[in-house]
């Protein structure tokens, strides 16, 4: 929960400006080619993957199931379930398999054994975190990514950080190195001087400050330009960073839409797939094609 939450609404305005005209987000993420209403046992849905170009996979919390998701067909296609109850909150494909994380950081490795997608082995993420929910497959470097969603205590430049992980999914003992090291701050100034007009929110002393906390929920590589995509659910926001950790464009989700978006992944041909929990309402997922080059 945001903490400007916590004073009273006399006090407290939010405003939720738009992102620039000329956006180099490769999206419009306005307007989703598709949108999927999912069933009421997928409410909390918090995970996505490709699975092909026509199917998703996706978890959701407290059950250890994996759902396929068939977009052409705009429903539930199977389930598969492979453990027990436990906050189920990221999921990416590995080549032949599925890593299913839970949030204080153990992993489940699902292979396809006799047609089932079956547990074969359990690890713990070496993470001084607690509540780590998102999970991502890098191609490029064949890692795969970790997203913790809370932040390291200490002084302002260490609660500023935020630090994408990764770890090889052949190491036998599943070594955490970092990957990206952001700044919240950082992010900010870069926006600004692109021009980019982001959320504020006026304190009960009166100050105008920027509202984003940037708790990632969900990261994801895409599979032309290699930038990391960060989705943060508690802010609705979309972050597009390079492969150096430089802002390329970042973008408030519409509510109407995305209510509380936790999962991303991309298509082999480049479409991007949000999920969003329902928050009141009913889960669903949305794809987005990439727009025409012009």
């Amino acid at each position: 929960m945001r903490s400007a939450l916590l004073l009273p609404a006399s006090l407290l305005t939010i405003t939720m400006a738009a992102q620039r005209p000329a956006s180099s987000m490769p999206y419009d993420l306005r307007h989703p080619d598709q949108v999927i209403t999912l069933p009421d046992q997928l409410v909390e849905v918090s995970a996505l993957t490709d699975v092909d170009q026509g199917t998703v996979a996706c978890v959701q919390d407290e059950a250890a199931t994996l759902y396929f998701i068939g977009l052409k067909e705009g429903r539930v296609l199977r389930t598969e379930a492979f453990g027990g109850p436990g906050d189920m909150e990221g999921l990416t494909r590995v080549h032949d398999t599925y890593l299913v994380l839970r949030s204080d950081g153990l992993i489940h490795r699902l292979r396809l054994l006799d047609g089932r997608w079956t547990s074969v082995d359990t690890f713990r993420l070496d993470l001084p975190h607690r509540n780590i929910e998102g999970l991502g497959f890098d191609d490029s470097t064949g890692m795969v990514l970790v997203a913790p969603k809370d932040i390291t205590k200490g002084g302002p430049e260490v609660r500023d950080a935020r630090v994408v992980h990764a770890f090889d999914p052949d190491d036998p003992e599943h070594r955490c190195v970092p990957m990206l090291r952001l700044s919240v701050e950082a992010l900010l100034s870069e926006a600004r001087a692109m021009g980019l007009r982001l959320p504020e929110r006026t304190t009960e002393n009166g100050r105008t400050v920027p509202a984003l906390k940037m708790r990632f929920s969900s990261v994801a590589t895409h599979p032309r330009t290699g930038h990391f995509y960060l989705l943060s659910a508690v802010d609705r926001t979309l972050t597009v960073v390079d492969r150096k950790g430089r802002l390329i464009d970042l973008a408030v989700l519409d509510a109407g839409v995305l209510p509380k978006p936790e999962g991303i992944t991309f298509l082999p041909d480049g479409e991007l797939v949000l999920s969003s929990e329902g928050k009141g309402r009913t889960p669903v997922i949305a794809r987005y094609p990439l727009r025409a080059r012009e």
